[in-house]
């Protein structure tokens, strides 16, 4: 540990802090966590989190590893590890500064965890994260998204009974199956988190506001595309059963989303120009026969008008008759 010399405090959760070090020996900058005093000293608290990032070492994982897009673990002890520093900023003081982001933005972010996620679920030893928020979610220089804190992750395997040991992940972006009895946590869970944290992307509502995720939730997303909302309420499903089963049916879907939104950008546009072909046609035929249509107005109205006044006439006289016989009465 001498040769880290401890910059600034980046963070903290449930049993560690994170601080920004600095790597005398190479001249780098190191993330370097530390469970917390309050932690039992007899506990390994780290040796989940640096199972996962070991075996980030394969192949699989080289070009996300090149890309600065995941950490890598760099040392580790019974209560500490240091992992490569992500630079950037995380989606959680964004937001917090500009409020929302747009549809394009969030998209693209999107895009950027698929390509990631898709690499845990389907490696050889597959990884469900279960600790997905705007928080661990690192934009660079270049607006690319990289996953930081794997604290919460753990390997799986496919059709694994059983149910969660341990409740983890944020209350909120959590998926139901990760509080117990409903199961253990897979890709799936990871896709509920998914769902919801673009949902904080496009709102800005976070998850402590109960009463505004909730209207969230129920469908009350202003300004999204009808085909992004699909997307987002088949991730979001409390019933995993009936959420997408694996990030490669939520790419499909989203990789749809530009060309449907065109599509009904060119529907839209042809009926416009329908409207106003019809408008114009209707117009110009008004124009071309406008002296006969004024003549046959005037001569319809030159008959009519004679009938018109002696009904007119009529109708003046009966109102006459019964208000004399109304006067007569009283009298």
């Amino acid at each position: 540990m001498d040769r880290f010399k401890i910059i600034k405090m980046l963070g903290e959760g449930g049993i560690s802090q994170a601080f920004l070090a600095l790597d005398e020996k190479n001249g780098k900058l190191v993330t370097y966590k530390r469970a917390k005093p309050s932690i039992d000293e007899d506990e390994n608290v780290f040796d989940q989190e640096a199972s996962i990032l070991k075996s980030f070492c394969s192949h699989e994982f080289k070009e996300l590893i090149q890309a600065n897009r995941i950490p890598r673990v760099i040392g580790y002890g019974r209560a500490h590890i240091i992992v490569s520093f992500i630079s950037g900023e995380n989606l959680l003081d964004l937001l917090r500064k500009r409020g929302k982001l747009k549809e394009k933005e969030t998209l693209n972010i999107a895009k950027d965890l698929l390509e990631i996620f898709k690499t845990l679920h389907e490696s050889e030893n597959p990884i469900v994260y279960r600790d997905l928020k705007p928080a661990n979610i690192v934009i660079n220089k270049n607006g690319r998204a990289s996953l930081i804190d794997f604290g919460a992750a753990r390997h799986y395997k496919k059709d694994e009974r059983g149910d969660d040991t341990v409740s983890l992940g944020t209350v909120g972006y959590a998926a139901p199956e990760q509080y117990g009895s409903l199961g253990k946590s897979n890709e799936q869970t990871d896709i509920y988190s998914f769902g919801i944290t673009l949902i904080a992307l496009l709102t800005g509502v976070t998850t402590k506001d109960a009463n505004g995720l909730s209207m969230v939730r129920c469908g009350a997303l202003k300004n999204v595309s009808p085909q992004l909302l699909f997307v987002i309420e088949n991730c979001i499903k409390a019933d995993r059963e009936k959420r997408f089963k694996t990030f490669k049916e939520v790419e499909k879907e989203i990789k749809k989303i530009p060309s449907k939104i065109f599509l009904c950008r060119i529907g839209k546009a042809v009926k416009i120009v329908a409207a106003a072909l019809f408008i114009s046609i209707t117009i110009a035929v008004g124009i071309k026969y406008e002296d006969s249509v004024r003549r046959m107005i005037k001569g319809d109205f030159t008959e009519r008008y004679p009938v018109i006044q002696y009904r007119l006439l009529i109708a003046r006289q009966r109102i006459t008759d019964i208000v004399e016989t109304f006067i007569m009465q009283e009298s």
